[in-house]
């Protein structure tokens, strides 16, 4: 199964550094673009790395409950969209939760609950 990814970033430089340390990974159609400017952008929380396991590495925060959407006060102006295959994505993960990636609520919770 493909998955369609989105991870989001405050600047430019830091997704295309992002997209270029995922070039080494098995993923399709990758682009960078721009986030229209809006009042709001949607809840995110940073990119995580699961081992297979599925628990996330050290010092990630996993109590969602705990995070409220008033929490989010960051702004993201790019973002990096792409497909992988089920298989790799803990590799691309992996690759992303090093860099200044964050996933929204929705692709969080699919990860987590995968």
């Amino acid at each position: 199964m493909e998955h369609h990814l989105q991870a989001y970033f405050k600047t430019e430089s830091d997704a295309e550094s992002a997209l270029a340390s995922l070039q080494r990974c098995p993923i399709r159609d990758p682009r960078i673009d721009a986030i229209p400017d809006t009042d709001r952008n949607p809840f995110l929380l940073p990119a995580l790395s699961f081992s297979s396991s599925s628990a996330p590495q050290t010092g990630v925060i996993t109590d969602r409950d705990a995070i409220s959407e008033a929490d989010s006060s960051e702004t993201f102006h790019y973002l990096i969209e792409f497909y992988v295959n089920e298989n790799d994505r803990e590799e691309v993960l992996s690759v992303l939760s090093k860099t200044e990636a964050h996933l929204d609520k929705e692709a969080y919770e699919k990860i987590i609950n995968n």
